[in-house]
């Protein structure tokens, strides 16, 4: 009888194994998209107004200063200890379809502020949602120069790769684009 037990609990677990990992990581998008989300009103900041602290991020890789392009800095902006980070719902639009981003809450991991001669140009998130063992990162940029951030891209550029890269750099700087 143990037996048939342990064989039925084996086969319980092997059925609903992959339900976790078939879930939405990220945020969730009706209907889903994956490239570059427009919000014309300009996209929220989430935990820019109560971060405990911001200071320019000096990444070092095998021991050696990091180099960003000329004029991009990047700083840390540091929370408290497990700070949950909130996105609002949101319509937006993907190659003139919109679309509506659900509100979804985070763990957030690391939170980024880039700016080009000194001025923001992208924030980047590295998220831990809080109801499925996964990550996700984003970028929210200004893609004009006047203040609202109103592309969102997935995949942001966190520092915990080895090679970082700033988000795309937008035309306004009069950089060449990345």
């Amino acid at each position: 009888m143990g037996q048939a037990i342990k064989i039925a609990f084996a086969a319980v677990i092997i059925y609903y194994w992959p339900l976790p990992t078939s879930a939405q990581c990220g945020f969730a998008i009706a209907p889903a998209a994956d490239v570059r989300w427009y919000h014309e009103g300009g996209w929220e900041i989430p935990g820019l107004t109560d971060a405990k602290s911001m200071g320019k991020l000096n990444v070092t890789i095998n021991g050696t200063p990091h180099i960003w392009p000329e004029g991009i800095t990047v700083s840390l902006i540091s929370h408290e200890e497990n700070y949950q980070v909130s996105f609002p719902e949101a319509v937006f639009y993907e190659n003139g379809i919109q679309k509506k981003m659900l509100a979804r809450h985070f763990l957030l991991r690391q939170m980024l502020r880039w700016e080009i001669n000194g001025t923001p140009y992208a924030y980047s998130y590295f998220l831990l949602p809080n109801d499925i063992a996964c990550s996700a990162s984003i970028d929210i940029i200004d893609d004009r120069g006047d203040g609202k951030f109103r592309v969102m891209t997935p995949a942001g550029h966190p520092i915990m790769n080895q090679y970082p890269l700033p988000p795309p750099i937008p035309k306004w700087s009069g950089r060449p684009q990345s």
